[in-house]
């Protein structure tokens, strides 16, 4: 072989191989390349697949988050209406009474909110206190139930359920039972009930259709907070109130201190402002402004010296300057509590003349509050028909011709001709004449006004109303009777200033003792106050005779009378059962 063709060959060979080595690297890198193609291919779908999972979670979470504002936005609209709803029965209750007489009536708002806020058929409120030691809570009110419902073993087991666990409980299957009000449950809900933190009671309600799982805990629980609140307001403006009349009753005390006729003249005309008050068809608040004001229109007059007061003859212009003084000065004095502003008012402009002529800052007309033009007419009639320093009494009749004349001058003329309308009926000798004995009232009931001035009680006539509503509304009731004894000793050995001490605090005890059992007082004649305490036939009996026993323990010495209305009878009868069973004498232990 040539060397030209083995140099070829070599070539050749040469070729070959080195186009074999090239051609296995290429495998090998188009091998490499598939490789790292397969992996970016493989992290772009874990990385879609990451993507989609983050973007799933987020979708997650911004529907959680749309369910939680949607769900906070229902719960705050319900604790708004809840809370709307509480208040409103609250202002109803209060508009239709002229106030709540105690915590009874507000328990049974709430109760009613709850039932009707819930979509519930039935409800019960039940107390932890444990009066009668029983082992079970004690049933305050209830609505709906047939049968006895503070007898409800379930309706306790869950309310006990409710105070251990401190939450909600609720069944909407709830085991089958044949005692008494248990069978009239179907599902129920116990909610707990707080005031200032502190554990009050259960609401319970009952009978749901499609049972109450699809309410919030957090929603139920703002309704239990609202209706501790709304009691709590109620205690705090039934403690507000006592203690506004306590200072009414102190101011007209300090007036009688230094002036007992004085203060006897402030009843009268107390008496009448009221009764011309509620002939023009004033409400119940406007008329208690009136009587408190007639009541105190003259406690100014305690800066006034006695000589001037006294005086015999005409006084001089200082010495008038000096009484004239006197609105103003029992303005300022009522005007510091806040709550008496309205009195106030009507006693700095009661002595305005209806042409502006009056003092202290003739005004005249419209501008007059109406209660000053009220109390204006009767403290007129009460100064022309009593005595005084410088003259004799004025018969009624001269009093009243001095009234008619004075209309559109001195004295408002719509009001004027009302007032005198009804004295000329015969009104004041059936105001202002003292009853004699225990049964001598007035024979007219609708011409007594509806407080009494010196006890600040509702009256007579407001007492026998309530009884025939209370028992046209078919609900059960008791009445007790508290009889003042030795009153005419009292009066004959000390004076009626006396007398009337003794009634205002017996009044006190006996309204005291109302407030604890829920009931409201009243005084019903001279001598007796009377209560009236709800009694629901499904609901623990309030032991009334025992809290008069308890308040009266240490005087004055009282004779109690207790009746409880039985079923289908008149409020009439169980009035004359309560007077019939004034039989319990309670000495205070000073007489003893």
């Amino acid at each position: 072989m040539s060397r030209a063709r083995v140099a070829r060959a070599m070539a050749g060979g040469t070729a070959a191989a080195l186009g074999a080595v090239w051609a296995g690297r290429e495998r090998k890198r188009l091998q490499a390349a598939a490789t790292a193609a397969r992996a970016g291919e493989q992290q772009a779908l874990a990385e879609r697949d990451r993507l989609r999972g983050a973007l799933t979670r987020r979708d997650q979470d911004v529907a959680r988050r749309g369910q939680l504002i949607e769900r906070l936005q229902r719960s705050r609209r319900a604790e708004r209406e809840w809370n709307h709803e509480l208040r409103a029965q609250l202002q109803r209750a209060q508009a239709s009474t002229g106030g709540l007489s105690g915590n009874a009536d507000v328990h049974e708002l709430v109760l009613a909110a709850a039932i009707e806020l819930v979509g519930a058929r039935k409800g019960l409120l039940l107390s932890r206190a444990d009066a009668n030691a029983d082992g079970d809570l004690d049933l305050v009110c209830a609505h709906g139930f047939a049968g006895k419902a503070g007898d409800s073993p379930l309706a306790q087991r869950f309310a006990h359920e409710v105070i251990e666990r401190d939450r909600i409980v609720r069944e909407d299957t709830p085991p089958a039972e044949d005692h008494g009000a248990d069978a009239e449950i179907d599902n129920l809900i116990a909610i707990p009930l707080y005031l200032l933190d502190r554990f009050e009671g259960v609401i319970v309600c009952a009978n749901r259709d499609g049972g109450f799982e699809d309410l919030d805990d957090d929603v139920l629980l703002a309704l239990g907070d609202h209706a501790g609140a709304a009691l709590q307001t109620q205690r705090l403006h039934n403690d507000l109130r006592q203690s506004y009349r306590a200072a009414v009753q102190m101011l007209a005390e300090l007036v009688e201190a230094r002036a007992p006729l004085a203060y006897r003249e402030a009843q009268e005309t107390a008496l009448l402002a009221q009764m011309l008050g509620r002939r023009f068809g004033l409400e119940e608040g406007e008329l208690e402004i009136v009587s408190d004001a007639a009541l105190l229109r003259d406690v100014g007059q305690l800066t006034v010296p006695d000589h001037v007061l006294g005086k015999l003859g005409p006084l001089s212009p200082e010495e008038r300057s000096v009484v004239e003084l006197h609105p103003r000065t029992g303005f300022r004095l009522i005007g510091r509590i806040s709550a008496l502003s309205d009195v106030a008012a009507a006693v700095l402009y009661h002595h305005e003349r209806y042409d502006g002529t009056g003092y202290p800052a003739k005004l005249a007309g419209a501008a007059i509050p109406r209660a000053a033009r009220i109390v204006a007419i009767a403290d007129a009639y009460i100064a022309m028909t009593h005595e005084r320093p410088y003259r004799a009494p004025r018969s009624p009749e001269e009093a009243l011709a001095e009234l008619a004349a004075g209309a559109g001058t001195h004295f408002d003329p719509e009001l004027t001709q009302i007032f005198l309308e009804e004295l000329r009926r015969g009104a004041p000798a059936l105001l202002l004449r003292e009853p004699a004995g225990e049964d001598k009232l007035p024979e007219r009931v609708a011409d007594v006004p509806a407080s009494d001035p010196l006890t600040l009680l509702p009256g007579h006539r407001a007492f026998r109303e309530a009884v025939q509503r209370a028992a046209t509304e078919d609900g059960g009731f008791i009445v007790a009777m508290v009889e003042i004894q030795g009153l005419e000793e009292v009066n004959a050995r000390d004076g009626y200033s006396a007398g009337d001490r003794a009634i205002v605090k017996a009044a006190r005890g006996a309204q005291l003792a109302a407030e604890r059992v829920g009931g409201r007082a009243y005084r019903d004649s001279g001598r007796r106050v009377a209560i009236l305490v709800p009694a629901h036939p499904e609901s623990r009996q309030p032991d009334v005779a025992g809290e008069l026993h308890l308040q009266f323990a240490l005087g004055p010495p009282v004779r109690l009378g207790v009746a409880v209305r039985r079923p289908g009878e008149s409020g009439e009868k169980v009035v004359r059962r309560a007077r019939g069973a004034i039989v319990t004498e309670i000495a205070s232990h000073q007489q003893r």
